[in-house]
Formats: structure tokens, C-alpha cells, sequence
């Protein structure tokens, strides 16, 4: 059986794709840009992430913030960058970034994968909008990819 098709958003960015890949590949700066992710920590090392490069994602959409384990599983400069996600040993989902090159710039594209398991799916749909307040995941996301890419085109063509 198939799960939901995957969510995406694009924008359009005036920087060349190596920079906006070097921005959202450096993973300790997406809490400036998303407003669910308050930060990340790179696990085992430093420098550039690399397929198999884990780290942290720390988070709050209300009162409690949770902690999830992410893995890269996709690091192709100025192209793709991957990760998936889990949560106490649960798949949870998977975050693509695809950078296009366009005329005057180039094309972001964020896309989430739900990729819980039909039984983790109903349990974490049911328990989790008590402590995250989230009640309707993929529009929560359709909306946080948004402002996420909003903030990373500001942040990005201003300077």
C-alpha cells in the first residue's frame, strides 16, 4: 500500500545553487530559516554533511519541544540535499531540497515524504497534538515549507 504523495513547495532565489545548497546543507542553520526547527547539532564530527552525516534536529511547534534523529541520505552539491527523519526509532519522514538552476537565479524546491508506517502513522497522528499542538501534520508542513523557503530567500538575497 502507498502513502500520501509528498508535499512540495518551490521559490525562486537570486543566488547560483551551489549557494543556496551550501546554505540549507549546513544543517546547524535551519532553525534561522524554519519556524518548527529551533536548531540542529551535526553528531561525530564537523564540516561539511555527507551522505551518512547524522545529526539532531531539535524542535517545538507549541509548549514542548522534541528532539529527532535525522540522517542525510542524499548530499549532491548545488543538486539535492536528503535527509530522513525518525523519532524514538520510528521513521517519521523525509526532507528533500532540490536547487535548479534558473535565469537569475535559481529554483528551491522543499519536499516532505511521510514515510510512518500505517500503524506508527495512527499512533503519532493521535498522541502528538497534545504535546506539539499539531493537529493536520501536512498542512502544518505544506505551510511551515513556505515560510521556511520565504525566510531563506530573504535571508539569502539580502546578504
Amino acid at each position: 500500500m502507498r502513502g500520501p504523495a509528498p508535499l512540495s513547495e518551490s521559490v525562486t532565489v537570486r543566488v547560483e545553487p551551489g549557494t543556496a545548497y551550501a546554505a540549507v546543507s549546513d544543517v546547524t542553520r535551519m532553525g534561522q530559516w524554519s519556524p518548527e526547527v529551533r536548531g540542529s547539532q551535526v553528531l561525530g564530527g564537523r564540516g561539511p554533511v555527507r551522505v551518512g552525516t547524522r545529526f539532531v534536529g531539535l524542535n517545538r511547534a507549541s509548549w514542548l519541544p522534541w528532539a529527532t534523529l535525522c540522517t542525510v541520505v542524499s548530499a549532491e552539491p548545488g543538486s539535492c540535499f536528503s535527509f530522513k527523519v525518525s523519532f524514538l526509532g520510528v521513521a517519521l519522514s523525509q526532507w528533500t531540497y532540490r536547487f535548479t538552476e534558473v535565469p537569475g537565479g535559481c529554483e528551491v524546491t522543499e519536499e516532505w515524504l511521510d514515510l510512518r508506517s500505517p500503524v506508527a502513522g495512527r499512533l503519532l497522528t493521535a498522541v502528538t497534538p497534545v504535546f506539539t499542538g499539531v493537529v493536520r501534520r501536512r498542512e502544518r508542513n505544506r505551510a511551515t515549507m513556505r515560510a521556511t523557503l520565504a525566510a531563506l530567500r530573504a535571508a539569502l538575497e539580502g546578504g
